[in-house]
């Protein structure tokens, strides 16, 4: 089986129950109670990354409010902790691990299908005809009204992807199934005015039968 250096992580976003701010503390920090913080990761705080947190327990734990947060409303909050696989709970992110690691399999077809979903063809010199182009939209402004064509390129970008994995492979005898592209459908795509962001989940299936649900917030 073949093996790519790792850059595409799931995390699994764990479900929370209550947060209060800690009285007295400074710098301000939240009281966060959820279902399992045995392997938490990264805490976000209107998506900025907590300084400090402290596991107190299984289901509770402290976590530092950033300093360039402590005059903003806080708006979100998000416990997330890295897993070998991909759940429909995972969300899809693009690091280095401090410890570098391989990856084979279903999680290779999903590195592998991201990769080229957010290709934008030409910019590889290689390949200039390779690339999805999920990105396209990225950074663009959009009125409220307009989240229907985003989500509708994105399916394009899916589709797009799909017909080019399934023909390159097709010229490589050598891919095994559990690497080899069966199908890829979006299961769940909207698109947040609020945020100006597309929150879609991508379902990639190998001729094995085995499929990932890569969750995605672009």
């Amino acid at each position: 089986m073949s093996t790519d250096f790792q850059i595409c992580v799931p995390q699994e976003v764990i479900p929370l129950t209550s947060i209060t701010r800690v009285p007295g503390f400074s710098p301000a920090t939240l009281n966060i109670i959820g279902a399992d913080f045995s392997s938490v990761d990264q805490v976000l705080i209107n998506d900025i990354e907590s300084p400090d947190v402290v596991v107190m327990s299984n289901t509770r734990l402290l976590a530092q409010v950033p300093p360039a947060l402590t005059q903003i409303t806080l708006t979100s909050v998000t416990v997330l902790a890295y897993r070998l696989v991909i759940t429909k709970k995972s969300l899809i992110e693009f690091i280095v691990l401090p410890t570098p690691s391989k990856v084979s399999g279903i999680m290779r077809l999903v590195q592998i299908f991201l990769k080229i979903l957010f290709t934008t063809p030409g910019q590889d010199i290689f390949a200039p005809r390779i690339g999805g182009g999920g990105l396209k939209n990225l950074n663009q402004s959009f009125g409220s009204d307009e989240g229907g064509g985003v989500v509708s390129d994105f399916i394009i970008s899916v589709n797009t992807t799909q017909r080019q994995i399934i023909a390159i492979q097709s010229r490589d005898p050598t891919i095994p199934a559990q690497e080899r592209l069966l199908a890829a459908k979006v299961t769940s795509a909207g698109f947040n005015a609020n945020e100006l962001a597309l929150v879609a989940t991508v379902e990639i299936t190998s001729q094995t039968g085995q499929s990932a649900a890569a969750s995605l917030q672009l």
